[in-house]
């Protein structure tokens, strides 16, 4: 996906998520650009801190540790998240679920968390979200907020710069994209699989998340590769499909992705319950939109 805009602007960015996240405003003397910044980067470096899946210290480590044992207190910022991570997995009926981690562990795309249970076949279901802060795992299991967090990261930056005043701004971690002001941004689609014409969308307030499965390699489907699976059955994502959301806050954005990566079409009556848009683009096939139509 690529950002157009003729406006000038003050821009920055900074490695976070295990990507990298800028901040670029618009319409404001420089340093009132980097005063909002520091604070957005701010709010983006706390949720790497808490929620990161290879820090021990994080609250998702603890959980992958000790949540097992008995109720964890994490942070409120930690909560909320799991709040929508479970809530999604409640409407896609377990198509999104955090808990393959364990899965992602086992085909090398995660390490392996340090002095915590190996998972017993435990799902989404089984994470309980309890009053104070509190979350208890009913079995041995594994959670990774990975992309979610990323587009949690971005809402909360984007919301910080909207306090200091800022009326537009762009905040980008890795194709999770959050836009708030009155010129309208050209996002351009762009498909690894891309054999003729693109969807351009023009947006001026809400988010963005993009996702591509693992490609399909010379002797048929890599699944070794693949990072995207229904949650239910661990089934991977067809290979090379891309897919584009848009939605009003980028942690929607980002979680939906994966259910329309894993149930393409089937996914639209899920997108038009949380208002949202998806772009799907398979080798050799046409570019599909689902959900509502974007003005």
């Amino acid at each position: 996906m690529k950002l157009c805009s003729s406006l000038p602007v003050t821009e920055r960015a900074q490695p976070w998520l295990g990507t990298l996240a800028s901040i670029r405003i618009e319409g404001v003397p420089a340093d009132e650009a980097h005063q909002a910044m520091d604070a957005a980067f701010a709010e983006i470096a706390a949720v790497h801190e808490r929620m990161s899946f290879h820090s021990p210290e994080s609250d998702v480590s603890r959980l992958n540790r000790e949540a097992a044992r008995g109720a964890v207190s994490v942070h409120s910022l930690t909560y909320s998240v799991l709040e929508c991570a479970q809530e999604c997995a409640r409407r896609s009926q377990g198509c999104f679920d955090i808990s393959v981690a364990a899965e992602l562990v086992s085909r090398g795309v995660l390490p392996s968390p340090q002095q915590a249970a190996r998972p017993e076949g435990g799902s989404w279901r089984d994470i309980e979200l309890l009053p104070d802060g509190r979350v208890y795992f009913h079995r041995p299991l594994w959670i990774d907020l990975g992309g979610i967090a990323k587009g949690f990261a971005v809402d909360r930056a984007s919301e910080c710069l909207a306090g200091f005043g800022i009326a537009h701004s762009v905040v980008n971690a890795g194709g999770d994209i959050r836009l708030r002001g009155m010129e309208a941004e050209i996002i351009r689609l762009s498909a690894p699989s891309d054999e003729g014409m693109a969807p351009v969308l023009e947006l001026a307030q809400g988010s963005v998340a993009g996702s591509c499965a693992a490609p399909r390699d010379g002797a048929g489907e890599d699944l070794s590769r693949s990072v995207h699976f229904h949650g239910s059955g661990l089934r991977p994502a067809p290979p090379g499909r891309f897919v584009c959301v848009i939605a009003e806050h980028c942690m929607t954005a980002d979680a939906l992705t994966k259910v329309v990566m894993a149930q393409g079409e089937d996914s639209a009556g899920l997108l038009l319950e949380y208002e949202a848009a998806a772009w799907i683009k398979d080798p050799g096939r046409h570019w599909q939109h689902l959900g509502i139509e974007i003005a």
